[in-house]
């Protein structure tokens, strides 16, 4: 792991009991749509004094409703952010809504979301990543 501290954090998301494949071999991941970006994976910027778990999990809770636990870290696909897997307890929704302004919809994805401000060539490697771990 890198001793340098990102600038923002990033949750790959997945549901606990559910195997880590890649999404559209029968993965699935949680998308937020955020009203200007579309749909991406939650997270934001680290405070300053902040540890990127605290960053990470405090992002997680905002942005979905949902509290989760760290299995790993990928610090070196973004040059300033680090991108977690998060595993969360398992739900039944598919889709829903929470209170932060920045976002208008949460939502497993079992393929890439159609995507704006991202590519699906970022949230594809990032999948290869953490299904092969």
């Amino acid at each position: 792991m890198s001793f340098r501290q990102p600038r923002f954090v990033l949750a790959w998301v997945t549901r606990e009991g559910e195997p880590t494949t890649p999404m559209g071999e029968g993965g699935s991941v949680l998308f937020v749509e955020h009203p200007e970006r579309g749909w991406e994976i939650p997270g934001g910027h680290v405070e300053q004094g902040e540890l990127p778990e605290t960053a990470l999990l405090r992002e997680l809770k905002e942005e979905t409703g949902l509290e989760g636990v760290i299995l790993s870290w990928n610090t070196e696909y973004y040059p300033e952010g680090w991108v977690a897997h998060v595993v969360v307890p398992a739900r039944t929704d598919v889709r829903w809504k929470v209170s932060d302004e920045n976002v208008v919809a949460v939502q497993w994805w079992a393929e890439v979301p159609p995507v704006r401000t991202w590519t699906e060539e970022e949230f594809e490697e990032l999948a290869n990543h953490f299904s092969s771990r």
